[in-house]
């Protein structure tokens, strides 16, 4: 059952003189198209910036805040405008059968709240969508992301904003041929980065080099110990030890669950509408949903004295369904009762400490060996027709 249908079905409980008034899923559509893409955009931003002030006491790290980048891909119906926006993907067996689009996130690292976004086509490079939301961020902010964010001339980038940045060593880059200009240790030095003069001559304000330290540490990965390398700017090695940088690049993770409750908490996963502006609100609606979620979240762990990370989002998600008929219904005096005994029941629901947790993109379960089908359902029961 959907949120739409459970949701429904909770507020019937409570107002039996609604019952068969249901709202389909085209209704909803309607209703979402007829708001303006400005007003979800405008609505998200508030909401940003709410979330922002509740996660200030969370969200920092040596007096630096911790912003996690990084993208995934949202499916959608097949239609011939959705194509035309947002492209295909294709692989070794051709062409993809549904339109995909690209979309980037700018999150806190401790409270998993959604700074910024930006939607593209499935062609649409990460790095080009995040340069395009990085005037979101505040000067001294420390930007955590993988190997896809690391070159010489995105470190020079960064450092323009006036952002400190922390990511993987580029998987092409030689690190035994970087200069050092000066060693803390054998595995822990400042190095000086040269900028390929391509990107020079595209960008003639580029400097020829920069200076950035490198960071080596040894870790588990897939089963297997691999020496791993860190590019940062946070050059002092006193107040900035290797072990603590190593330690925190392991925050770079949680933006995955982030995604994992977008596409799957959320339902975000295949998209419903059938045109461009269409996507672009139902994702909004999404995110601006997460952070109504994580601000709820924050006054729980503020008035229960636990720590946001902590608590669960899918209850989270439940138990504000669940309560809100009750807000709906309640005369005005009970509403303060009713919603702190809300956020004491979301924040009895805490998740275990499970460091170093990893878990296989795998399924333990079969799917059903059905064969794959090939055309869309219409055209197959026109071809099949008796």
């Amino acid at each position: 059952m959907c949120i739409r249908d459970r949701l429904w079905d909770t507020f019937v409980s409570w107002f039996p003189n609604l019952k068969g008034q249901c709202p389909s899923r085209g209704r909803v559509a309607e209703a979402r198209q007829r708001l303006p893409l400005e007003l979800w955009q405008r609505l998200f931003e508030k909401l940003s910036r709410h979330a922002q002030n509740l996660s200030k006491k969370d969200d920092t790290w040596k007096d630096h805040r911790v912003v996690l980048v990084d993208g995934t891909c949202v499916s959608m119906s097949d239609t011939p405008a959705l194509r035309q926006a947002f492209g295909v993907n294709t692989g070794y067996h051709g062409q993809g059968r549904y339109p995909l689009a690209r979309l980037v996130t700018l999150c806190l690292a401790g409270t998993r709240t959604i700074i910024d976004c930006a939607l593209g086509g499935y062609r649409a490079g990460e790095s080009t969508l995040t340069f395009s939301i990085l005037q979101s961020l505040k000067k001294g902010d420390l930007l955590l992301g993988d190997r896809h964010f690391a070159a010489a001339h995105f470190y020079v980038r960064y450092q323009s904003l006036g952002l400190e940045f922390l990511t993987r060593a580029h998987q092409r880059l030689k690190i035994s041929r970087i200069k050092r200009c000066r060693s803390y240790a054998r595995h822990d030095f400042i190095g000086r980065l040269h900028v390929n003069k391509l990107y020079r001559r595209q960008d003639p304000s580029l400097p020829a080099h920069l200076a950035v330290r490198f960071v080596k540490a040894r870790l588990r990965l897939r089963g297997r110990q691999e020496d791993v390398w860190f590019v940062t700017s946070l050059l002092d090695a006193a107040l900035y030890p290797a072990r603590d940088i190593v330690t925190l690049y392991a925050q770079r993770w949680r933006i995955e669950t982030l995604f994992s409750e977008v596409k799957v908490t959320l339902s975000a996963d295949v998209l419903r509408s059938q045109t461009p502006d269409g996507i672009r609100k139902e994702i909004l609606a999404r995110l601006v949903a997460l952070n109504v979620v994580r601000s709820i979240i924050l006054e729980a762990s503020a008035m229960n004295g636990v720590a946001p990370l902590r608590i669960s989002f899918v209850h989270a998600v439940r138990a504000i369904l669940s309560f809100s008929p009750a807000l709906a219904r309640a005369p005005v005096f009970m509403l303060p009762r009713i919603y702190q005994a809300m956020l004491t029941e979301i924040a009895s629901h805490v998740i275990p400490r499970r460091p170093g947790r990893r878990e296989p993109r795998a399924l333990r379960r079969d799917r059903k060996h059905y064969p794959a089908l090939k055309t869309t359902r219409a055209q197959w029961r026109k071809q099949n027709a008796a």
